[in-house]
């Protein structure tokens, strides 16, 4: 089943800049990877990060 019709994946869209948005396509060409992997990875990165500094700020009285 793709991840498109699985129950376990969503969707998400958003609205970058032309250029960003070409070189980000272009690399992901070169690594001969998909762009829902790299992105699936940076978020998961970003929230563990945030989460992180949430934590960390959870310490102070």
């Amino acid at each position: 089943m793709s991840k498109r019709h699985s129950p376990d994946y969503r969707q998400v869209c958003a609205y970058i800049p032309k250029q960003l948005a070409l070189q980000f396509k272009a690399a992901c060409a070169l690594e001969q990877t998909n762009q829902s992997s790299v992105i699936e990875v940076l978020v998961a990165d970003w929230l563990a990060k945030r989460d992180a500094r949430q934590t960390e700020g959870s310490d102070c009285p």
